[in-house]
């Protein structure tokens, strides 16, 4: 049997969840948090195996209970249950350490399959946000493959920038010629497809080029 948390800000949703269930099924709801600050101490107390988390939440939002658990060690698959498909929430939910990714208008047998897969450490994302998922996989690879092909000197350039610096500035700190270092940046951002220094700056946080 799968013993389920719920975090939902929801009652009746948890308790049309809770009665969804037969024991063929083998899924169990066994606790509710309306709160996720409430998840810790329900934690201690019941064992569980996944945590169906909802994001839009009081006090505390999904994404952000799941970040908590992270900071106290607290280990367990987390399947969100919410009706957000923007990629936005997906990624942050995926970044935060969330396994699967559930639409709520879902079907019961849908439910069923999500669960049991993301108990087992696998990813589940629901049909209607798998383009989402996958554009998102392929552009963190893509996003891999274009750092991975600048240079040496062209790394330290992006930490120049990120310091902000100018193309002057630049020059005299790498002892670059001026015509250098604007072939430098001008290759920098078609490489990683940016075309400010901003977007430059957001992305080499994102891949670990430069450290905040």
């Amino acid at each position: 049997m799968i013993n389920v948390l719920i975090v939902d800000d929801h009652h009746l949703f948890a308790e049309g969840l809770e009665a969804l269930f037969k024991p063929e099924d083998g899924i169990k709801i066994v606790a509710h948090a309306q709160n996720g600050h409430l998840v810790p101490s329900i934690l201690e107390e019941t064992e569980i195996d996944v945590i169906l988390m909802d994001i839009d939440m009081p006090t505390i939002d999904g994404i952000a209970t799941i970040q908590l658990l992270n900071k106290k060690g607290i280990d367990l698959p987390i399947l969100m249950l919410t009706m957000h498909q923007s990629i936005q929430k997906i990624r942050d939910s995926l970044k935060s350490g969330a396994l699967g990714y559930i639409i709520k208008d879902a079907s019961k047998l849908e439910l069923v399959e999500a669960i049991k897969v993301t108990s087992q450490r696998k990813n589940y994302f629901h049909t209607k946000i798998n383009e989402q998922v996958f554009d998102y996989f392929r552009g963190k690879n893509k996003a891999k493959i274009m750092v991975d092909e600048l240079s040496k000197r062209e790394i330290e350039v992006v930490k120049c920038v990120a310091q902000g610096m100018n193309s002057n500035a630049i020059a005299e700190t790498l002892f670059l010629s001026m015509h250098t270092v604007k072939t430098h940046r001008r290759n920098i951002m078609h490489k990683l497809n940016v075309k400010t220094s901003a977007e430059l700056i957001r992305l080499a946080i994102e891949k670990k080029i430069i450290e905040i």
